[in-house]
């Protein structure tokens, strides 16, 4: 949204005003301009530096949404990946009761006599 000022700080200090008639104290009027003109330059700077701040803003923006579609990209590869791993408790209670089934049968080779790490 780009504001279109009628003045600016260098128009404000080159206008020139006509006319002899006795009214306002031009030192006063002056006083006051240059109070207007301050203002406008801060106002001018302000503007710049945030029209350079949305340019950064969109660029980073831009930057993040490519990255974040990589990252989506990447986690449905490996969801594909994954979905062939059982996710069931039971895979992992099967195994335990296979370690404890074969820790009982070498326990009962080592009953009889016979090292276990000697049958092949």
């Amino acid at each position: 949204m780009d504001i279109k000022l009628k003045l600016d700080s260098s128009r404000i200090l080159h206008k020139e005003f006509t006319g002899n008639k006795p009214g306002y104290d031009a030192l006063q009027v002056d006083t006051f301009l240059d109070i207007v003109i301050e203002d406008y330059k801060k106002m001018e700077n302000y503007l710049s530096t945030a029209a350079r701040e949305k340019e950064e803003l969109l660029n980073q923006e831009k930057r993040l949404r490519k990255e974040n579609e990589q990252l989506r990209l990447e986690n449905n590869t490996l969801n594909a990946r994954l979905k062939g791993i059982s996710t069931s408790g039971d895979a992992s209670l099967s195994n335990l009761e296979y370690i404890k089934r074969i820790a009982a049968l070498e326990k009962a080779l080592s009953k009889a006599g016979i090292n276990p790490n000697d049958i092949s």
